[in-house]
């Protein structure tokens, strides 16, 4: 891929793959651009492609996918760290409120590297134009200098289930939204890395958010775990389990002015200040 493929204002556009390889050449733009926010595809699927981006320079915006009625990615695998300072490697978004989108199997382990003082990519963005939902299911997000996966629209659902998320900036999970969940996913932070800093596993920006049956093992210096934003409307953390192993000073934190927070049978461990700390 020496150049980009834009794909817009289809009513159907499948792109399926058996054991395909597309070799990216160094680029700072976008490869794979199926629709945008202002021409979507109403279906859309992209499945079985592994990317290569382990030449210099070849990170750039390797899937963006807009749907408008259903979204469907699976068995995509991001080869080699993602090193362009802009974008990260994969946009999803689905625009219209009743559709629907399944985004499984992703594996964005090999991250990305810090570049340009700082910046970097996040592995998975969620469009800031989505209102539709979406549920992001067994993916692996590695090392970023910004978050891992970060939901920017303060509408629609996005839930995100099972999967491993390790060392991002800012965020492993960042999640806002009319209504949000995260379930079974595991977090481990061994590792302090360089970038906008803050390294959290998981953030509650806005909306409804329920956590459950999530563990996060973290050995570094940190302020928390879980940290609820004034935006949050309501927050639930259920059967959850911190080994907090490092200088973490709580479990969860909440901002002054975010709604009630309610914490039920989790099991947290380390030499914390407090399970839940209210600024």
């Amino acid at each position: 891929m020496s150049g980009s493929v834009r794909i817009t204002g289809l009513e159907k556009f499948g792109m399926v793959g058996t054991d395909a390889t597309l070799d990216v050449s160094p680029t700072n733009g976008y490869v794979c651009k199926l629709g945008t926010y202002k021409s979507v595809i109403d279906d859309l699927e992209v499945k079985g492609f592994t990317a290569d981006i382990s030449a210099d320079g070849a990170g750039g915006r390797v899937f963006e996918c807009h749907a408008n009625d259903n979204l469907e990615i699976s068995d995509v695998t991001i080869e080699g760290k993602h090193d362009t300072s802009s974008k990260g490697p994969m946009l999803v978004g689905v625009h219209s409120s009743g559709g629907s989108g399944h985004v499984r199997n992703v594996n964005l382990a090999d991250g990305g590297a810090e570049v340009s003082g700082g910046n970097g990519g996040t592995g998975m963005l969620v469009s800031h134009y989505h209102t539709g939902s979406v549920t992001i299911e067994d993916c692996h997000i590695g090392p970023f200098p910004d978050n891992g996966i970060y939901c920017s629209s303060d509408e629609g659902d996005v839930h995100v289930k099972g999967g491993r998320v390790e060392n991002t900036n800012v965020a492993g999970v960042r999640l806002d939204g009319d209504s949000c969940s995260l379930t079974g996913t595991e977090f481990v932070y061994d590792t302090n890395i360089s970038g906008f800093g803050g390294q959290r596993p998981v953030r509650c920006d806005g909306g409804d958010v329920e956590i459950s049956d999530v563990h996060i093992d973290m050995s570094i210096s940190q302020t928390e775990a879980i940290r609820v934003m004034s935006g949050a409307e309501s927050v639930s953390v259920e059967d959850c389990s911190m080994d907090l192993n490092g200088d973490v000073r709580d479990g969860i934190s909440v901002v002054s002015g975010a709604g009630p927070v309610e914490t039920s049978n989790n099991d947290i461990n380390g030499e914390r200040r407090y399970d839940v700390f209210e600024y």
